[in-house]
């Protein structure tokens, strides 16, 4: 009895560990795009605090030093928000490529079953070849005889 065929079950596997690729590579497509955007508020917020500094020391109307604090303030509540998210990415990207590596050594046991699975079949039907060979050759010599 031929053994039950493990082909279907590495296929299976073997998409479960392709569309863990996937994921995880969309993560860090939006993990580098959320990094670009904390850099470019951090450039934005370094530019309206040197802006401010600057027009501090000439001279500045009350009313606008206001509104670069609010501005800066806004900025620094924007960074936060996207430290928070960037953060959250982290943490998904750090349980993708656990679960990418889980899949792919699942996929990779399932090989090794199936490599030893076709081994002891091999050597069962080299086996039985035999078993019939000298099968046939003892009814040879017994005729023979």
């Amino acid at each position: 009895m031929k053994p039950f065929q493990l082909d279907t079950i590495l296929n299976y596997r073997k998409r479960l560990e392709d569309i863990a690729k996937n994921r995880l590579v969309d993560t860090k497509r939006q993990q580098q795009s959320v990094r670009q955007k904390l850099d470019k508020s951090n450039n934005n917020l370094a530019a309206l605090i040197g802006k401010k500094e600057r027009l501090q020391e000439d001279t500045i109307s009350i009313s606008d030093l206001i509104d670069y604090e609010n501005r800066i303030l806004y900025c620094k509540k924007s960074i936060e928000g996207i430290e928070k998210k960037l953060a959250e990415i982290d943490k998904t990207t750090q349980k993708q490529q656990l679960d990418l590596i889980e899949k792919s050594r699942n996929r990779q046991i399932m090989e090794k079953l199936k490599d030893q699975q076709d081994t002891k079949w091999l050597h069962y039907l080299d086996k039985k070849e035999t078993r019939q060979l000298d099968e046939i050759a003892t009814i040879r010599h017994n005729r023979r005889s």
